[in-house]
């Protein structure tokens, strides 16, 4: 697989924007994909502390503009994670673990979070959706690595902005898809796709996503924009933000769904009904 996911990487940098520094940036992680999979009982932990001194080793000293690579690096790491499979679990924690590495090292502009989420806010362009001509939109699988790769930071506490996971199980799981899947590609694929994606977040987030919705967070919205921002599909009747109705919801929509989508879809939907089942089994345990 590592073979597989480095050949791909090796064509992400011909991309246009993708530049030098990038391009650096993909030839320490395509060692570490290596040498886990030459490895597969090494550490992640280990791999990922290497790959992140690593990166920071490539900003030049003294840093003529210190943000700006920063920033790099955080594009960088966003469209390497939209490279790798969803099913790819190896990998992606190694990038997760790449990504908590960067953030405990001593420069405050690591563990500055605003930048990234604006950064992943300026990829967020779901191709499900039909966007003006001038938006890029990542391919389908792509954008489903992406999005399995930001449920896995939520749900290892790296990175919790709880905007990006709603978004995404609203459009999954309470909009209409067969009025709103669209985008360049068939209705199916985008239905296909929009539920593959909500699963993502349920399959590596549900405890913390019934923690919240447990507390009734969307009690706790006062922002207008917020509002608007959290509130329902045009399925789901509740109030906006996290909150048992809606966490009930989304168990009931992913039966009805199951029989409806494609062969690995449903067994995407099986794991997250089995994550959400097992996220409730644990709060009754503790």
């Amino acid at each position: 697989m590592a073979k597989q996911l480095n050949d791909d990487l090796d064509t992400l940098m011909d991309e246009e924007g993708f530049d030098d520094f990038q391009e650096k940036m993909v030839r320490v992680l395509q060692s570490a994909f290596t040498a886990l999979s030459e490895n597969p009982v090494a550490s992640i932990a280990e791999q990922a502390a290497r790959v992140a001194s690593g990166l920071q080793d490539l900003i030049p000293d003294p840093k003529p503009d210190e943000l700006g690579y920063f920033e790099n690096v955080w594009h960088g790491l966003i469209k390497i994670a939209s490279r790798i499979p969803h099913t790819d679990d190896q990998s992606h924690m190694l990038l997760v673990k790449t990504f908590q590495a960067l953030r405990a090292s001593e420069s405050p502009l690591w563990k500055e979070l605003v930048t990234f989420s604006g950064i992943l806010r300026d990829h967020w362009v779901d191709p499900t959706w039909e966007w003006h001509p001038e938006h890029e939109c990542l391919k389908l699988d792509q954008w489903l690595n992406l999005n399995s790769f930001v449920a896995r930071l939520h749900g290892s506490g790296a990175f919790t902005r709880n905007s990006f996971p709603l978004w995404q199980l609203i459009a999954g799981l309470e909009d209409d898809l067969a009025a709103n899947a669209k985008g360049d590609c068939s209705p199916a694929e985008a239905a296909d796709n929009r539920v593959a994606v909500a699963c993502e977040y349920l399959i590596h987030t549900s405890p913390a996503m019934l923690e919240e919705s447990l507390m009734e967070t969307g009690d706790l919205i006062v922002n207008e924009e917020m509002r608007r921002s959290y509130a329902g599909g045009v399925l789901f009747s509740g109030g906006p933000g996290f909150s048992s109705e809606r966490w009930g919801f989304w168990k009931r929509r992913l039966g009805e769904l199951q029989p409806t989508v494609s062969t690995g879809v449903a067994l995407s939907v099986d794991r997250a009904l089995r994550s959400m089942k097992a996220a409730a089994t644990a709060l009754v345990e503790k």
